[in-house]
């Protein structure tokens, strides 16, 4: 006669689960009365590294030109974006591509920076910065903070260049950075420009 040896097998599934269970019931009532995760000690927190040094709450106007045309933001008090030249309320959608674009400029960090014998031998327009594609200048209540131009992409396209004002080295930056400047300058068609 054979025994068979399913029954303990199962029995052995089922208190793993269970265990397992409590094991998830515990973490979730240990996450709900700490409030946060338990840190680990593998992960590595975020830095913000990017060329704005200060956060992006502190910028309070954007200065953005694209070819001939220059469109000034202005932030409120109350957070809320208008266009600098008729105080109207930029739409939510452009006010979401606006915080994006100055967010890169604080967390994206350069993917290399080009000191200026590196390159002092090759015309700016190599570059793409005689005529960059687009300029940023990011002011907060009392001074300018950052101005940026964001010329060519690298030959690989991965990378875009930019320089900033005041500073001799160049810089190369992962694209979406100067996309995202460039895509609101796409959606600034109805805002009067300074031409």
């Amino acid at each position: 006669m054979e025994t068979s040896v399913k029954p303990p097998q199962r029995h052995a599934r089922r208190w793993r689960t269970v265990l397992l269970a409590l094991l998830a019931v515990g973490f979730l009532l240990a996450m709900i009365l700490t409030g946060k995760l338990p840190e680990t000690r593998q992960l590595a927190k975020f830095e913000a590294r990017g060329v704005l040094a200060v956060p992006p709450a502190q910028v309070r106007r954007v200065e953005l030109h694209v070819g001939e045309h220059i469109t000034i933001f202005v932030r409120l008090s109350d957070h809320t974006w208008v266009s600098g030249h008729d105080q109207e309320p930029i739409s939510s959608e452009l006010q979401e591509h606006l915080e994006q674009a100055i967010t890169f400029m604080h967390t994206s960090r350069p993917v290399r920076v080009m000191p200026r014998d590196e390159y002092h031998g090759t015309p700016r327009h190599e570059f793409g910065l005689e005529q960059p594609r687009c300029v940023v200048v990011l002011s907060d209540a009392r001074r300018v903070l950052l101005a940026a131009s964001f010329g060519t992409d690298n030959p690989q396209e991965l990378l875009q260049y930019m320089q900033l004002r005041g500073d001799q080295n160049l810089y190369l930056m992962s694209r979406f950075v100067g996309q995202a400047w460039e895509h609101l300058g796409e959606h600034l068609a109805w805002i009067p420009t300074i031409p």
